[in-house]
């Protein structure tokens, strides 16, 4: 009998807890106060995140070139003005000397030659006006002729053996390709295994890109002529504005052999062009974050809406109660989202959301 009472008695206390929360729900749900907001015309832009590196617009690397022979003389030094075209240094090349003066004797031997035949050609000409039916003066002048013929074109052979020397040599003065400053000059460069240290650099202090590279993902949304806002850790409230100027068509190390393409390293080079000058150095690290678009859309303050697994919601309070609708959403930043369709433009959607809003529950607008 004991147990019986023992029984109901906490049956009793499990009915009365159970309709204190219910009460409580009830009553708390009664009371939701929320604030409501409606669509709002905002410009949103969707970027693309790149890191980047500060380089050098213009820049030359000047490297040993051992088939050229030795370096004679470097005729520049470190922080001096040159323009494109300006000498920067010299090779000796000491085979090559000795084929150019090789080549000369040639030319010599080779127009010596051509005039003794072209004598010997006019004077059987003139043994012939006299002898016109002479067939050994006519077979000889045959032979004079045919031998004049071909040390013509060993004399050419040879003027073109000169052209290649002479460019040769030519190249042995190595001259600047862009206006600029000579950063470094390093003359131990010439010992460096395969030339792997410039002996010369040179670059525009003044006229500084951002380059760096992007996935094929990102490669169909960037597209020349966007915007940029670069900014760098190293000076963090400080941020710049630039522009897209080049993207590569073909992917990095595409085409270089004993280097294969993955699907995670398909990576396309991109350039951004400075609206402004950096007081930056070379070789700082950047974060670009390219404009892809920019758009005035319907906007919903981020905290109104709701996302349960891919679908999203917010809430609009109709006859006093709140009402689940489902949106389609767009761009997003920290503060606000794009909204697609779903939510009318005198909509009052309910701006942050308690924590038991329901679909359905008696709201109170403030």
């Amino acid at each position: 009998m004991k147990k019986k009472w023992i029984a109901i008695g906490i049956v009793t206390i499990l009915i009365v807890l159970i309709g204190v929360n219910v009460w409580n729900a009830q009553k708390a749900t009664a009371d939701l106060k929320v604030e409501t907001t409606t669509l709002s015309k905002e410009v949103m832009t969707e970027t693309v995140m790149i890191p980047g590196t500060l380089q050098l617009n213009k820049e030359q690397n000047v490297y040993y070139e051992m088939e050229k022979g030795e370096i004679a003389e470097i005729l520049v030094e470190e922080g001096d003005e040159v323009e494109k075209g300006a000498e920067l240094l010299r090779y000796e090349n000491k085979q090559l000397n000795l084929e150019k003066r090789q080549n000369d004797l040639q030319i010599r031997s080779a127009s010596l030659q051509l005039e003794n035949l072209r004598k010997q050609h006019r004077k059987i000409d003139k043994e012939l006006e006299k002898d016109k039916e002479n067939e050994l003066l006519q077979e000889e002048h045959d032979q004079i002729y045919l031998q004049e013929q071909m040390a013509v074109i060993d004399l050419e052979q040879s003027q073109i053996q000169t052209e290649v020397i002479n460019e040769q040599m030519s190249n042995l003065t190595v001259k600047s390709k862009v206006d600029g400053t000579v950063l470094t000059v390093n003359e131990d460069a010439t010992t460096e295994v395969m030339g792997e240290q410039p002996i010369i650099k040179i670059g525009s202090l003044n006229d500084y890109v951002v380059k760096g590279t992007i996935s094929e993902y990102d490669a169909l949304n960037v597209s020349v002529g966007q915007k940029a806002v670069l900014t760098s850790d190293a000076v963090p409230d400080k941020e710049w504005e630039g522009e897209v100027s080049f993207i590569g068509e073909l992917p990095e190390d595409a085409g270089m052999p004993g280097l294969e393409q993955t699907d995670s390293t398909v990576l396309y080079p991109i350039t951004i062009t400075l609206d402004e000058k950096l007081n930056l150095k070379p070789g700082f690290k950047m974060l670009i974050e390219v404009i892809t678009s920019e758009e005035e859309v319907d906007t919903l303050p981020i905290e109104a809406v709701e996302q349960e697994d891919d679908a999203n919601y917010v809430y609009i309070v109709e006859n006093g109660r709140a009402k689940r609708v489902e949106v389609k959403v767009g761009a997003v930043d920290p503060t606000k989202i794009e909204i697609v369709e779903g939510v009318e433009k005198d909509d009052e959607v309910i701006k942050n959301l308690p924590d038991n809003i329901s679909d359905g529950a008696e709201v109170t607008v403030e």
